[in-house]
């Protein structure tokens, strides 16, 4: 007989669990009060096992669950199984017994057994699989090639990755790299890359952008650019790793090509940036109406990638015209006098409700009366914008921002300075170019041009003025700028 244990019932029942014990001399099945339930079954013995066996959904259910017991009998050895069993209004459960052979009593031949409704658990497997293969159907037909690395060792390439680095089968692409990015990632590019993916680490970042020359299966190398996501186990430390990547070397070329086209023809980077600004423009829009219209989701965010793409080069295209018009022989800066105070509260107000968002402290520090100055309003806005931006950009939460602000040698001294994450030494000297290497997204995913930092100069420059940079990795960065008074 099965006794009644009040708390045991109660974990028992808790954990979706029930008793029984079968008497194979009498063929009876005596279930505890949470096995009837599972079973759902009216009283706790039951004379027939016809009255037990009719649960189950199938005949391969029911013969299985019939040998199992006959097992147990004849070896003495515990057996289990999962089992569907079909129960009222014709819904099914699934459901798992494990059985032993009792030995108290030699004699009368019986097996002692639990059965647990495991319906949750076999449903989110099966959910589990199902987003598995989606997933895995969306990776073997993206465009893109995607990866996975565990502990420093690539498990998973999409036939996409394959044909971005020019193998033949994953098996060539592990045999000719060891599973490892280390003989992948160009010699020139491994210190940056090992900087960056350590400092992403240290701040345990969810994402990061690379880009590297990648050594691909032919000999040659392309450009790469990898989206990362990292997983931490409990302990913080790197489990696993997950990147979309794509073949970004037209990009780079054309990159290269704009650099010089700038730097040599002015006039017709205008004429082709003003002449592309429209069509962009009215991508976004038609996009902008197809989102109110369109109801799928993966629509939806198909299209919102797409619009976040055109907006970028939008921004490019706006920054490029922007360069050129200013490098122009016949482009004349308009002043006013304006008092600096002034001035630069208005500008950094408009970033205290983000730095409110990213946790960060952002200050105005003047502690001495200021002469007027003549600047562009617009302009120099822009250049302070450009700055206290990627300062804000590059500090951590509970870091600091501040404009130290003073008036020497007839000349405005500006200092922005943040404890941020700091620029690696390497890429000090070709901070301000035009589409600098040095680029690189912010700590909350903000995206970049690579002209930021070059328009600032330019717009310093045409007001007479210098900036300068130091900076420190982990310690932060500070830029100054000097502005002539008079």
């Amino acid at each position: 007989m099965i006794e009644h244990h009040d708390l045991l019932d109660r974990a028992l029942a808790t954990a979706k669990l029930g008793v029984w014990t079968y008497n194979q001399n009498l063929s009876t099945f005596q279930l505890s009060e949470n096995a009837r339930e599972i079973f759902e079954v009216e009283t706790g013995r039951l004379t027939d096992v016809s009255e037990l066996m009719h649960r189950f959904a199938s005949d391969h259910d029911r013969k299985k669950y019939a040998s199992c017991l006959e097992k147990i009998v004849e070896t003495g050895e515990p057996q289990s199984g999962i089992f569907q069993i079909v129960c009222s209004k014709n819904h099914t459960k699934w459901v798992r017994c494990i059985g032993q052979s009792e030995q108290d009593n030699p004699i009368i031949k019986s097996i002692f057994g639990t059965v647990q409704d495991i319906t949750d658990h076999i449903e989110t497997e099966r959910k589990l699989a199902e987003t598995q293969q989606k997933y895995e159907l969306m990776a073997k037909n993206s465009s893109d090639g995607i990866i996975i690395i565990e502990k420093e060792v690539t498990t998973f390439a999409s036939p996409g990755f394959l044909r971005l680095m020019r193998y033949d089968t994953f098996e060539d692409y592990m045999e000719a790299t060891k599973g490892s990015l280390r003989p992948v990632i160009h010699p020139d590019d491994k210190p940056r890359i090992r900087i960056k993916f350590k400092q992403k680490i240290s701040e345990r970042a969810d994402t990061g952008t690379y880009q590297f020359r990648a050594l691909t299966g032919d000999g040659t190398y392309i450009w790469r650019e990898d989206h990362v996501n990292y997983h931490y186990n409990c302990q913080g430390r790197l489990e696993k790793t997950y990147a979309v990547c794509r073949n970004v070397t037209k990009r780079k070329q054309t990159e290269k090509k704009l650099r010089k086209l700038i730097k040599d023809n002015n006039w017709l980077v205008s004429t082709i940036v003003h002449d592309i600004r429209n069509p962009i423009s009215a991508g976004v829009s038609l996009n902008s109406v197809l989102l109110e219209e369109i109801k799928n989701e993966e629509h939806i965010k198909l299209i919102k990638a797409a619009n976040e793409r055109l907006e970028s080069a939008l921004s490019l295209a706006g920054e490029l015209l922007e360069l050129s018009t200013m490098e122009d022989d016949n482009f004349v800066l308009e002043k006013e006098l304006i008092q600096p105070e002034t001035f630069l509260t208005s500008v950094i107000s408009s970033f205290q409700a983000t730095a409110g968002e990213h946790g960060i402290s952002l200050q105005l520090d003047i502690k001495e009366y200021l002469p007027k100055i003549r600047l562009n309003k617009e302009k120099m806005s822009r250049a302070i914008n450009n700055l206290v931006s990627n300062a804000m950009k590059f500090t951590p939460k509970d870091g600091h921002v501040t404009l130290h602000v003073i008036s020497h040698n007839n000349f405005l001294q500006i200092e922005i300075f943040d404890t941020g994450i700091g620029i690696p030494p390497e890429q000090l000297p070709s901070l301000f170019d035009k589409f600098t290497e040095a680029k690189r997204e912010g700590l909350h995913g903000e995206s970049t041009t690579g002209l930021g930092l070059s328009i600032t100069k330019q717009i310093i420059e045409l007001h007479g003025g210098s900036i300068s940079v130091s900076s420190k990795v982990r310690e932060g960065t500070t830029f100054t700028i000097k502005l002539p008074v008079s």
